[in-house]
């Protein structure tokens, strides 16, 4: 085909063309703080998974008040030893507790998803390491928390987390209740 000066073929005008030719919309960048604070809420919410198998079997409700209280004291320790903030600290463990007992409910609630029981014990020494891995990633999602179009980028290190860990509808959401107000924490 031949071009000349001042005509267009017709094949230049068609939409799946111009759309490949217009400019992309601006994407995200993937955020080491955030990236980092998804992948490892992904982790420690595939891990409620064999909690709730745990409670299933042993007839033990999903809400423990006194643990809950016992682990945010014990964040609270850790976070001041890592000069972070402390209330900071709990308030965003707080959050990854309540997106793990969503998972629990839920599952508890269908009984063909409950899974195998298992023991507790080296499901919570994987949750602490997580936990203490998610402490020190947690100063880079505060940093990242205080920019612009924070919720944005939460929203997108999600999706990235959720892609890779390939989380079903109810972790997806779990994770998106593990970021908790991240974005709002003051």
């Amino acid at each position: 085909m031949t071009l000349h000066r001042g005509s267009i073929p017709a094949l230049a005008l068609s939409p799946g063309l111009f759309a490949a030719a217009a400019p992309a919309a601006p994407q995200s960048v993937p955020s080491p703080g955030f990236g980092r604070v998804a992948e490892l809420s992904a982790q420690r919410l595939l891990l409620a998974d064999q909690v709730a198998a745990s409670k299933r079997a042993t007839g033990k409700p999903v809400e423990d008040a006194q643990r809950e209280r016992e682990q945010l004291a014990k964040v609270r320790e850790q976070a001041a030893a890592r000069s972070l903030p402390p209330e900071r600290a709990a308030t965003f463990f707080q959050a990854q507790m309540e997106a793990n007992k969503l998972v629990q409910y839920r599952l508890l609630a269908e009984p063909a998803r409950a899974g195998k029981p298992v023991d507790l014990a080296p499901v919570r020494e994987k949750l602490d390491a997580i936990n203490a891995e998610l402490l020190d990633a947690l100063p880079g999602a505060l940093t990242e928390a205080r920019g612009e179009h924070c919720e944005r980028r939460a929203f997108d290190a999600q999706k990235r987390a959720a892609r890779r860990y390939r989380l079903d509808g109810l972790h997806r959401t779990a994770l998106a209740r593990a970021f908790g107000d991240l974005c709002r924490i003051p």
